[in-house]
């Protein structure tokens, strides 16, 4: 008889291994010339017993790595932060190390937009010590729980706290996978690419306030933010002379002053601006320096003070072509002239000088990014359009075509 197909064998279940000797071993028997490289990785355990790496095998000690941790639930109000030993992907397949129980979080609260900083640190001799801390109750100089536990390589393989997980389980922090609409929320906190943690405070009285979307951040703001920390050597920040436009909460104006750039933070909404400065005064010492102003677009004498506010090195901008008429939402006169693609393309060619660098975070919703793409694609339009390169951007949104980061410059 012919030997079954793959399609007839039964299907096997494939389980995590168990611990295997090799790894106590590994550990034990360690030579001193070997005990300054890490000999087996260091995880986190996150949601459905997956080991998230914190510092490889091989790493070069002393070694320390920090790492951002979320909720897995509604109103969690504790969590559990395991570390294991191993080159496993599951936590079942390797050795615990200790446990951290962080607790009380904040409640109410929404799960995977709390966030929770982890750190592990390994010395010459083994010695390992974890800590975590709530992020935000400390970026706002609040009460904020935290935890420690400190172990050792050769002492890892106890026996895991299996019983007590459930409802305190972490999964691994992302914007861009949050789970609910960010403008559910009072206050949020962004980490940018040179470690600051920055509290943004959202409108939560949007509409009585008439500031539509504009008092929400938004991806595309998180995205530009750490995107000009991040390339902060390919565009020299200190001393430059930045305009951004449609400001909003303001996250991007500070990543700017931060790296030492002078900004004038616009926006067409008086109310806008007003909460953006107060994120700003929140965000404490800038080494650049910040101005407030309104900006209405469709304003010949704000567009006069703009200019005259000039020269520009960069002119800055997120989300600011959206679908349909979300944009009358934000500034009164977009009843009658929608800001967007036209509006925008024209308001670039009245500020940027022939050397200004036009640089927007754009999320595409229903086509509009595409459509102003093609717009400024054009070259009877004046512009050079680059994508950003993806290992530019944040990790994390990487992989979402939805959002575009796009530099503009002058042909000359």
């Amino acid at each position: 008889a012919a030997a079954p197909s793959s399609k007839d064998a039964a299907p096997l279940l494939a389980l995590p291994p168990i611990p295997r000797e090799d790894d106590s071993a590994r550990l034990s028997a360690l030579a001193p010339a070997e005990a300054k490289l890490l000999p087996l990785s260091l995880h986190v355990r996150v949601a459905d017993d997956v080991c998230e790496p914190m510092i490889r095998r091989g790493a070069e000690l002393p070694a320390k790595a920090t790492k951002l941790f979320t909720t897995t639930q509604d109103s969690q109000a504790a969590a559990h932060i395991e570390i294991y030993v191993g080159e496993r992907s599951f936590c079942r397949g390797n050795l615990f190390l200790g446990m951290m129980e962080l607790s009380p979080l904040p409640t109410p609260s929404y799960r995977s937009f709390v966030q929770l900083e982890v750190s592990v640190e390994v010395d010459e001799s083994g010695a390992v010590v974890c800590r975590t801390a709530e992020v935000e109750g400390r970026a706002l100089g609040e009460p904020y729980c935290t935890a420690e536990v400190a172990g050792d390589l050769l002492g890892a393989g106890g026996s895991a706290p299996e019983a007590c997980r459930e409802g305190r389980e972490v999964a691994v922090f992302s914007h861009a996978l949050a789970k609910h609409l960010p403008v559910l929320l009072a206050v949020r906190s962004v980490r940018l690419f040179n470690g600051r943690d920055i509290v943004i405070r959202q409108h939560q009285r949007r509409q009585e306030e008439k500031v539509g979307t504009g008092g929400v951040l938004w991806e595309s703001a998180i995205v530009l933010a750490d995107y000009v920390g991040r390339n902060q050597t390919k565009f020299a920040w200190q001393g430059k002379r930045v305009l951004e436009l449609g400001a909003g909460t303001g996250l991007v104006t500070i990543a700017l002053a931060l790296e030492g750039a002078d900004v004038v933070l616009t926006d067409g909404n008086p109310k806008v601006v007003e909460g953006a400065g107060r994120n700003v005064e929140g965000a404490g010492r800038l080494s650049g320096s910040v101005r407030l102003e309104t900006f209405d677009w469709n304003s010949p004498e704000d567009l006069a003070r703009m200019q005259a506010l000039g020269p520009w090195d960069a002119i800055v901008g997120s989300d600011l072509v959206y679908p349909g008429n979300a944009g009358r939402k934000c500034v009164a006169s977009n009843e009658t002239t929608h800001p967007a693609d036209e509006t925008l393309l024209r308001l670039f060619g009245q500020l940027a000088g022939s050397a200004t660098q036009v640089l927007l975070a754009l999320k595409d919703r229903t086509g509009e990014v595409g459509r102003f793409v093609e717009l400024a694609s054009n070259p009877t339009r004046g512009w050079q359009l680059e994508h950003a390169l993806s290992e530019d951007i944040m990790p994390e949104f990487r992989s979402i075509p939805a959002v575009a980061v796009l530099r503009l410059v002058r042909i000359t």
